[in-house]
């Protein structure tokens, strides 16, 4: 575990204090008393076709014969509720509705939508960017997130349950601009966390990778607990982190002399991959996980040489993969690798089950030069246009700011600093 001093992160065009600052629509609305002077009659300063209003002077009400009141009646429900044949019968159409709201709708699209981005990001509570770009990650999974509330009548509950109960407040509150209720769950989040990991309980900067872990362990920890509490209730539960994200690893050891070998399954959150010397693609790290090597095991027939191999024999619902960017030299130093990941949106993986498609939908990047310092940021799919969006479109979270992005730009931007790459599987 490294300790990462904070440093703040400048944006260039505008500053964090700018970004946040609400945004406010202004409708400008003429006076009517500002128009030409040929749209008044200048004795009384009234606009042309109105009668000017006296005080002093009451109009007369003219009484209609109650037959001529009865026929405009008629003629006015005529007008707004048109007859149409229906198999020979008569029926009454209601009047269309004038599409004001649609039309308000269009017209502040593009207003609204800013502002919505804007109330997106979480305010840093302390060195706490890590905590905010693994937050802003999992929220892209929101499958995931919502299997975790569905489940809420068997986890309320327990006192364990923190990290569950926060995570869905969180995600409810993400969409507002009340920073200080999100600060309020971030920090009650942090806590849940910090009594089952000490780790996290400072103010310390910490390692992103092992802040998603720990959150994907506590919640995966309670499994047992709260099925069986589920079952005392005739209800049932199923743990979020075994449904979407945990799979199994096969490792398969073969004697290289006498052939025999031996199996054993792992369960696994997240892979983490080597970075090669020189940079490639995530598909390259992956091979070279997977491939054979070697391993010093005395065996029956008394050779002492192995191969070990891993394979994948379940295939999770959204895949978490860890490049190890930060590692010790050959003196024992933290240093980070910054040789380029080749990122790009589809993965393609085999296991037992066949070949798997993923697809990149978030990533959490270290921004520094060393491993000593840094900043983490975060990148993801929006969720709110379809899944084949031909625009692309993603946002980018560094803590309270949010900027539009690119699936296409995030993979070009993030080759030297990409640490953690969420895909989802498609089904």
């Amino acid at each position: 575990m490294y300790q990462i001093s904070m440093e703040k992160r400048k944006l260039g065009e505008r500053s964090e204090a700018e970004d946040i600052r609400p945004q406010h629509s202004y409708h400008w609305r003429a006076n009517i008393h500002d128009a030409s002077p040929a749209l008044f009659n200048e004795a009384e300063r009234t606009p042309l076709g109105c009668e000017p209003h006296s005080p002093t002077k009451k109009r007369k009400r003219v009484s209609l014969p109650e037959e001529e009141r009865e026929s405009k009646r008629r003629r006015l429900s005529t007008i707004h509720e048109p007859e149409v044949e229906l198999k020979g019968q008569t029926e009454r159409k209601a009047a269309p509705q004038k599409k004001t709201e649609a039309c308000r709708s269009n017209i502040s699209d593009k207003p609204l939508r800013h502002e919505h981005v804007q109330s997106l990001g979480f305010p840093n509570i302390g060195q706490t960017c890590y905590m905010n770009s693994c937050l802003q990650s999992l929220l892209t999974l929101d499958d995931f997130v919502d299997d975790v509330k569905r489940q809420k009548k068997v986890w309320r509950s327990n006192p364990d349950a923190g990290v569950m109960r926060y995570l869905t407040k969180i995600k409810k509150a993400r969409p507002t601009k009340d920073l200080a209720k999100k600060t309020l769950l971030l920090s009650n989040f942090k806590t849940a966390l910090s009594a089952w990991n000490p780790e996290f309980k400072d103010n310390q900067q910490k390692d992103a990778h092992e802040f998603l872990s720990s959150v994907l362990q506590q919640i995966r920890s309670l499994g047992p607990q709260l099925q069986y509490l589920a079952a005392t209730t005739d209800q049932t539960y199923t743990c979020p982190v075994k449904k979407h994200i945990e799979f199994t690893m096969e490792n398969t050891r073969t004697c290289k002399s006498c052939g025999a070998g031996s199996t054993r399954q792992e369960k696994y959150t997240d892979l983490s991959l080597d970075i090669a010397l020189g940079g490639g693609t995530v598909e390259d790290m992956l091979e070279d996980y997977l491939k054979e090597t070697d391993l010093e095991y005395r065996c029956e027939c008394g050779a002492n040489m192995s191969g070990q191999r891993s394979s994948f024999a379940t295939m999770p619902k959204a895949l978490v993969l860890h490049l190890k960017r930060i590692r010790y030299d050959s003196s024992y130093q933290l240093e980070k690798v910054r040789d380029p990941v080749d990122l790009f949106r589809e993965l393609v993986i085999p296991s037992k089950e066949g070949g798997s498609c993923y697809s990149l939908v978030s990533a959490i990047s270290h921004i520094g030069a060393g491993a000593g310092s840094g900043h983490y940021i975060s990148d993801g799919v929006d969720l709110d246009v379809p899944v084949e969006d031909p625009e692309d479109r993603w946002f980018t979270y560094n803590d309270t700011v949010v900027r539009e992005t690119s699936g296409a730009s995030v993979c070009k931007l993030r080759s030297q600093n990409a640490y953690v790459l969420v895909y989802k599987r498609k089904d």
